[in-house]
């Protein structure tokens, strides 16, 4: 075969611009004739991801169809299909990875944290835009979901401006946590945030609205033991009416 004629190492000190870049294409010179080996397909696979990480997409292509004009039975078709596969590959992991970094910072930026019994706090910091927005109600009401919070208190000290994108995005939200069963308070407005949640036609009854956090937490604590008391209160109910029950049944 013409190839085994041709001095690999010629053609990778050529192509190549560092010492690294020789050996990634003389990797690849020999492993692209595989022959339908699976190891050496593997290889080939290897040998490809390693060259796109170092010298990039665009390089590659143009290389390896120059390769064709020095090495004519170079499987050049073969070897852009499967570089065309791991590009498509490469990317969609950068794109997973953006995305969990993405998640990552907004979960640092803003923390959803259990701070009393059947209570969660969101306390809100920086520009908000519509993805963070969204992102924020959906972990909120999966937390809400999750812990059966009764409670919510978020803070939006933090947040020097709201536009009517994002005030929609947090009234969905607000109502949305309220069909989990969850109350919303709403603390640390400034007049800017004010005045757009009025714009927008906040329904305050839907949500509380505390002076700041201190009285939010007053007013959270208040809620809970209330719940609580309730729940006692229906245990007790529930266990007299079964004691009535028994004795009723006694008596026959």
């Amino acid at each position: 075969m013409r190839h085994e004629q041709i001095s690999f190492s010629e053609i990778a000190n050529r192509l190549a611009k560092t010492p690294i870049e020789i050996q990634l294409w003389s990797d690849l010179l020999e492993n692209a004739f595989t022959d339908g080996k699976p190891e050496k397909e593997t290889a080939l696979t290897t040998s490809l991801r390693s060259l796109l990480e170092e010298v990039g997409e665009e390089r590659v292509a143009e290389e390896i169809v120059s390769i064709a004009s020095e090495v004519p039975d170079f499987p050049v078709v073969k070897v852009l299909q499967q570089a065309l596969r791991i590009s498509a590959k490469m990317r969609q992991e950068q794109e997973e990875a953006l995305s969990q970094l993405r998640q990552t910072l907004s979960e640092l930026a803003t923390p959803i944290i259990r701070i009393w019994t059947d209570m969660l706090l969101v306390a809100m910091t920086g520009n908000i835009d519509s993805q963070r927005a969204q992102d924020i109600a959906e972990r909120l009401l999966n937390r809400v979901s999750s812990t059966r919070a009764k409670v919510v208190i978020v803070d939006v000290t933090g947040v020097p401006m709201i536009d009517t994108m994002v005030g929609g995005f947090l009234i969905e939200m607000f109502n949305a946590t309220r069909l989990l069963g969850a109350k919303v308070i709403l603390t640390g407005i400034r007049p800017e945030v004010a005045s757009t949640l009025v714009k927008l036609g906040v329904d305050f009854q839907m949500v509380s609205i505390a002076r700041d956090l201190e009285d939010a937490l007053r007013q959270g604590i208040a809620i809970t033991m209330e719940e609580a008391q309730k729940r006692r209160q229906l245990a007790l109910n529930l266990a007299k009416g079964g004691v009535g029950e028994g004795n009723e049944g006694n008596a026959f």
